[in-house]
């Protein structure tokens, strides 16, 4: 079944890329919201109820508004662009990065619940742990992230990405920079 799965999201991923126009966000090249619907739905329907579960995290730079705010789209759109890059270079091949909102979101097929949660504190770490390049100089980041999981064809892209973006919610409310998983 894994290497069915495995298959069938190489295949998703080759759709998405195949079809760019529409499907990437102009600014960081990952995936618009609308293809990480596609790819979720694929992953969840291959997913057994006992076997791995698709997890999705969202995540959220906490001062982002602000900075743009005092500092300009191009401060905004710089740190947008760092975390893509330290987003992309932190996952498995198979995990998928895109646009959620203001923010992103990664699909993490095949993970079980705490290696989701493993994943979330690295990717947590990696973007807090280094500032980014911006116009006004190095940046450092306030990040925090939802976390949410799922299995089986029961299981929807909707209601996944609005857990996770729930989590997500209340992670920035409780003071930013941490993580809040769904359960």
């Amino acid at each position: 079944m894994a290497a069915m799965m495995s298959a069938t999201i190489w295949t998703a991923e080759m759709m998405i890329d195949r079809d760019r126009s529409g499907q990437r966000d102009t600014l960081t090249g990952t995936v618009t919201a609308q293809a990480m619907r596609r790819f979720l739905e694929a992953a969840l329907d291959l997913s057994e109820a006992d076997g791995p579960s698709v997890a999705l995290v969202a995540i959220g730079i906490d001062d982002l508004s602000r900075l743009s705010a005092e500092h300009g789209a191009a401060v905004a759109d710089a740190v947008l662009l760092g975390v893509a890059d330290r987003l992309h270079a932190s996952l498995r091949a198979h995990d998928l990065v895109g646009r959620l909102g203001n923010g992103f979101c990664i699909c993490l097929p095949e993970a079980f619940t705490s290696q989701a949660r493993v994943a979330a504190e690295r990717l947590h770490r990696s973007l807090q742990d280094r500032p980014v390049s911006t116009p006004l100089g190095p940046l450092a980041l306030r990040c925090s992230l939802g976390l949410a999981a799922g299995r089986g064809p029961g299981s929807s892209a909707e209601e996944l990405m609005a857990r996770a973006e729930s989590a997500l919610a209340l992670a920035q409310a409780a003071g930013g920079s941490r993580i809040v998983a769904d359960h």
